[in-house]
């Protein structure tokens, strides 16, 4: 499993936050998929509305074996 951070501009979404165990599509990197929250938002916290709440999500049905992750190569300059 490989895990990335986004940055500050990527990925923000407009809402009510999803708690954990909520499902959310997800779109990141020019994929959308569906995605369980896993931490970060806990049932019965409440936030601001303009509150930035991190949360950490796993693919939905993602099957490493059958689908390898795969990282554009870094360009030596």
């Amino acid at each position: 499993m490989i895990e990335r951070e986004l940055r500050a501009d990527q990925n923000l979404f407009n809402g009510p936050v999803p708690v954990v165990g909520d499902m959310a599509n997800v779109e990141c990197r020019g994929r959308t998929f569906a995605a369980k929250v896993v931490w970060g938002n806990w049932p019965d916290s409440s936030h601001a509305p303009d509150t930035i709440v991190p949360l950490r999500v796993e693919e939905h049905g993602f099957d490493a074996a059958k689908t390898p992750v795969r990282f554009p190569p870094r360009h030596k300059n």
